[in-house]
C-alpha cells in the first residue's frame, strides 16, 4: 500500500462524512472520489472497476434515497404536491442561510407556506406535512452516514 494516496483518499472520505452534517460540502461523492483518486494513483492494482462500479452505485443510492426521505416523510403525514416542492426548495435555499439547521427550518417552512398557499390546508395539517418532511430528510442523513462508513469500511478492508 502506498501512504500518499491513501492518506488523500482518507482526507477526502473525511470531507465527504463533514459533508454530510454540513450542507455545501460534498459528502458522498468526496468518498467515491477518495477511492477513485487512491485506484488511479496505484494504477487500480488493489480497487478495480467493478469495485469502483459499486461505489458510484452506493453514492447515487445515497442522494436518491436522501432525497426521497424527505418526500416519503412528507407523504407519509399526508402532504400534497406542493407541500413536497415547498420541502425541496426550502431545503435547498436552507443550505445557503444557516447550514444544517437553516436546511431543516426552511424545509419546515417551505412544506407548511406551500400547504396553506398553494393546497389551501389549514395551519395545523401544514405543520404535520412539514415535520413528515423534516423526519425524511433526517432520516435520509442517517442513511447517508450508514452509507458512508460502509463506503469506508469496504474501502480500507479491500486495501489492507
Amino acid at each position: 500500500m502506498e501512504i500518499t494516496p491513501f492518506i488523500i483518499a482518507l482526507i477526502l472520505m473525511t470531507i465527504g462524512l463533514v459533508g454530510i452534517i454540513i450542507p455545501g460540502l460534498p459528502d458522498l461523492v468526496f468518498i467515491f472520489l477518495g477511492v477513485l483518486l487512491y485506484g488511479f494513483w496505484t494504477n487500480f492494482e488493489t480497487i478495480n472497476l467493478t469495485f469502483l462500479l459499486i461505489f458510484l452505485a452506493l453514492t447515487i443510492f445515497g442522494y436518491f434515497f436522501d432525497w426521497l426521505g424527505t418526500i416519503l416523510g412528507a407523504k407519509k403525514n399526508k402532504a400534497t404536491n406542493f407541500g413536497i416542492i415547498g420541502a425541496l426548495l426550502g431545503g435547498i435555499l436552507g443550505i445557503f442561510w444557516g447550514g444544517i439547521l437553516g436546511m431543516i427550518l426552511f424545509t419546515l417552512a417551505g412544506t407548511i407556506i406551500f400547504e396553506i398557499i398553494f393546497a389551501q390546508k389549514n395551519l395545523e395539517d401544514s405543520i404535520k406535512a412539514g415535520m413528515g418532511s423534516v423526519l425524511g430528510m433526517t432520516l435520509g442523513i442517517i442513511l447517508k452516514f450508514v452509507l458512508a462508513g460502509i463506503m469506508i469500511g469496504l474501502f480500507l478492508a479491500h486495501i489492507f
